[in-house]
C-alpha cells in the first residue's frame, strides 16, 4: 500500500493539468483560487473525503489487478519453460535412441563382415 499511496501523493503533485486538476484539494494548496468563501461546509468537506477515498479504491483496485495479472503471467511463463524443458528432454532422449540403434547396426555389420571373412573356403 506504501507505493500505492506515494503514486498518489506523487500524482496529487503534478501540474495542474491531471484529471483531477480542479480538486478542492489543488485550489486549497494554491491558496483558494476558484472557491467561494474562506471555510468549506461540512457536506463539502465529505464530498472531498469520499472522492478521495473513492480514487485511492479505484488506484488499489487497479493496483490488484495489475499484480494478479503479472502472477498469472509469471505462472505461463513457468508453464512454457517446463514444456520446452521437457521438449528438449524428449528431443535428447530419441537422439540417443537414434545414436544406439545405429551402433547396434554397424557392430552387427562387422560381425557378420568378420563372420563372413573367417568362413572356410572350399578348395576345388
Amino acid at each position: 500500500f506504501s507505493s500505492i499511496f506515494s503514486r498518489i501523493a506523487h500524482s496529487s503533485s503534478d501540474s495542474d493539468t491531471s484529471e483531477y486538476s480542479d480538486s478542492p484539494a489543488k485550489r486549497r494548496r494554491r491558496g483558494g483560487e476558484g472557491t467561494s468563501g474562506g471555510t468549506a461546509t461540512a457536506s463539502e468537506v465529505g464530498s472531498a473525503i469520499s472522492k478521495s477515498a473513492s480514487i485511492i479504491a479505484e488506484a488499489i483496485q487497479s493496483c490488484e489487478e495489475k499484480e494478479e495479472r503479472r502472477h498469472r503471467d509469471l505462472l505461463s511463463l513457468h508453464e512454457r519453460r517446463l514444456k520446452i524443458e521437457e521438449s528438449k528432454t524428449e528431443i535428447n532422449r530419441q537422439g540417443i535412441n537414434g545414436l544406439v540403434d545405429a551402433i547396434n547396426k554397424l557392430a552387427n555389420s562387422v560381425f557378420a563382415l568378420a563372420a563372413h571373412k573367417n568362413q572356410p573356403t572350399d578348395p576345388k
